[in-house]
């Protein structure tokens, strides 16, 4: 990770930013997924190759982060690594509370099958 001690901006390599979300949350299934959402391209160069990077919402959500399109990594601007931190836990959370409603939704649907004594499946 290199950082501008002017604007306190971080150069993450890919694995430097899989290991930034890896640290935060540490499952598979989270960390799953596009990282990369509604990608425009803009005037600031890569450091690594010189080309123009892009700006892209990381993970759906309103944080816009730089990326290189050769792949050679991602600029966060100063406190940028704090809100991707804050991403990935937030995903967590609702993952965590999609899958707790799918099985409340599950059970409920079990018991109104037992009220019905098994009437109305395939309907």
């Amino acid at each position: 990770m290199e950082a501008c001690a002017v604007c306190g901006g971080e150069w993450l390599h890919r694995e430097q930013l899989a290991a930034l979300e890896k640290s935060t949350v540490n499952d598979p299934i989270v960390l799953a997924g596009t990282i990369e959402y509604d990608a425009n391209p803009i005037e600031l160069a890569c450091p690594v190759c010189g080309k123009n990077m892009y700006e892209f919402d990381y993970r759906a959500n309103p944080l816009e982060v730089d990326g290189c399109p050769e792949g050679h990594g991602y600029w966060l601007t100063g406190g940028e690594e704090s809100r991707v931190r804050e991403a990935v836990r937030q995903r967590a959370r609702d993952l965590n509370r999609a899958a707790s409603a799918e099985t409340t939704f599950g059970g409920f649907l079990s018991k109104m099958r037992g009220q019905l004594g098994g009437h109305g499946k395939g309907r």
